[in-house]
């Protein structure tokens, strides 16, 4: 859902003072926002009285500095409150969102993950074991580890281990045999890129 955020509080002095200001002007007659909760003119008054500070504090008296400080983080509170108020009534609705003055919220974009390359496929200590595992592969959320004993390597073959982990230890295979291995890296939206298959004999 779209919202408008907090990203204020994070803003220099005079950006925010030129922030505040803007809010205030997209919401003053605001038909998507008729009632707002602070009052727009709570809002001025805390805007005038930061503005105010802050020109005193130029001068870097600790006290200023200190009321400046005081006058920033009541500004602070009232417009958490007007971003809250203006979420509740927008109630998701963007275009009424981007009428606010605030700004709103961005789609996450799902990362687009890159295809699995095995880096290590090799006899383990114990007989019966190979160790796989592939390069760790960014925006994956987890992967398959996957193995065969079929050299067509036919799609209903595959025996799967599902792990967070970019490495695994298959146990429990055939000594004397040769065994098809290959990764799977698991993305969102359903991503699925397979690395390309290595075979080894298993000891």
């Amino acid at each position: 859902m779209k919202r408008v955020t907090t990203s204020f509080v994070t803003l220099s002095d005079g950006n925010l003072e030129s922030k505040t200001h803007s809010i205030i002007s997209n919401m003053t007659g605001n038909a998507n926002f008729p009632t707002p909760v602070p009052a727009l003119n709570e809002v001025e008054a805390a805007a005038d009285n930061f503005s105010s500070a802050l020109v005193k504090a130029q001068t870097g008296n600790r006290a200023d500095v200190a009321d400046k400080n005081a006058k920033r983080e009541t500004l602070l509170a009232v417009l958490r409150q007007l971003c809250s108020y203006v979420n509740l009534t927008a109630n998701g609705d963007a275009a009424m969102l981007l009428t606010s003055g605030f700004d709103v919220s961005k789609d996450r974009q799902p990362s687009i993950i890159s295809k699995p390359e095995i880096i290590r496929l090799e006899n383990g200590v114990a007989s019966g074991t190979l160790m796989l595992s592939v390069k760790a592969v960014k925006g994956a959320y987890s992967y398959l580890h996957e193995y065969t004993t079929d050299a067509t390597m036919a799609p209903g073959s595959w025996v799967s281990n599902l792990s967070t982990s970019a490495k695994t230890t298959l146990t429990n295979l055939q000594p004397g045999t040769v065994y098809y291995c290959r990764v799977a890296a698991v993305g969102s939206n359903n991503q699925l890129l397979y690395s390309d298959a290595l075979s080894r004999m298993v000891v």
